[in-house]
């Protein structure tokens, strides 16, 4: 477990350049889901984005661990695990900057849901695989 958690740190700091941390990955996303009289912004928009990125590259991280054996004997389970939530991402994300652009208020509103309940899901699953990605403020 030991091995994963340092996999798992190593790939978020060197991935980013040393810039983030697991804490500031889930410190990036608000629990204030978004509506029409709480609208998404850009600057949410970019917030969730870089977590997402961020959440990403830790896993491609670790699955390169995992492929060089320095990683612990589950990981292949655990990838498969958080894999199901960080594929649904990036498609989410690119809707989500489009309805953004557009100033799609209502659509981006259901698609920047969409990814906090994903992202929800992938932090449970995560802390049920024994590794912190981060609280959500």
């Amino acid at each position: 477990m030991k091995r994963l958690l340092t996999a798992l740190a190593l790939a978020g700091t060197i991935g980013l350049g040393g810039c983030a941390t697991f804490d500031q990955i889930g410190a990036g996303i608000s629990l204030v889901t978004a509506s029409v009289t709480n609208p998404v912004t850009p600057a949410r928009e970019a917030q969730i984005e870089g977590v997402v990125d961020t959440a990403i590259a830790a896993l491609n991280g670790y699955r390169h661990a995992c492929i060089q054996g320095t990683a612990d004997k589950p990981c292949r389970d655990n990838i498969v695990a958080i894999q199901k939530y960080t594929k649904q991402m990036p498609p989410l994300i690119a809707q989500l900057r489009q309805f953004v652009d557009n100033n799609d208020q209502i659509n981006a509103a259901v698609v920047y849901n969409q990814l906090l309940n994903l992202y929800s899901s992938f932090k449970t699953t995560a802390a049920n695989l024994g590794y912190n990605v981060g609280a959500l403020p």
